[in-house]
């Protein structure tokens, strides 16, 4: 009898599906709860065509992440084709990077890792984050140094600030923060606190930054 669960796929299809079910369970069962041999069974396959792909659990997490930090980047870098201000680029890219820890699927970062306690990875995922997102944050202060949009002068040092800006207003925004649910609008004046460093972090205009998050305004 033709086994058709024994098709070979091609490896970008197989591994695309592997980083599927890894996500839908990290959400539904938590990244503790999940297991390589869970993921496998979601999708029929040997646990070491899992191994073939990826090294361990926290690999395929570091892949998902790697995989929504690439999304991000790509729709940013999409904003360069048109006639966008610099403020629209920065908004747009400041947003995402929120975006991408507490609120985009599955919100790795704050809604998996921060409520299970796992600093460890948040570490390495925050760490994998700035490298990848640091050039393209440059190549936009830069374009607003030369438009006097913004006014920066040490970049290194003034991105180091910006990251730990958000750091903090990613605690801030976690699901159980200190224990038990953010407040909302304890969430919404931080997020106003965070809004005016960065703009004087940035020498950008007053007003010209506005973090969103969901169901607040």
């Amino acid at each position: 009898m033709f086994d058709i669960s024994r098709i070979t796929k091609d490896p970008e299809v197989r591994q695309a599906e592997l980083m599927d079910a890894a996500e839908e369970l990290f959400i539904s069962l938590g990244y503790q709860q999940t297991t390589v041999s869970t993921i496998v069974k979601k999708i029929g396959v040997a646990q070491g065509t899992f191994y073939y792909y990826f090294p361990s659990k926290e690999g395929i997490l570091e892949a998902l992440f790697a995989r929504h930090v690439k999304n991000m980047l790509i729709e940013v870098q999409s904003f360069y084709l048109d006639r966008t201000t610099v403020l629209e680029k920065l908004q747009l890219f400041i947003n995402l990077f929120y975006k991408l820890c507490y609120h985009d699927k599955p919100g790795l970062i704050a809604n998996i890792l921060y409520k299970e306690k796992q600093g460890e990875l948040i570490n390495r995922l925050w760490r994998q984050m700035l490298i990848t997102t640091t050039p393209i944050l440059k190549r936009i202060i830069e374009q607003g140094n030369h438009e006097e949009v913004t006014h920066v002068i040490h970049m290194d040092e003034t991105f180091s600030f910006f990251a730990s800006i958000m750091a903090a207003l990613l605690e801030a925004s976690s699901p159980l923060e200190f224990g038990h649910e953010a407040d909302p609008q304890i969430v919404r004046n931080k997020m106003d606190i965070a809004e005016k460093m960065i703009e004087s972090l940035l020498g950008a205009p007053a007003n010209s930054i506005h973090l969103t998050y969901p169901g607040i305004s």
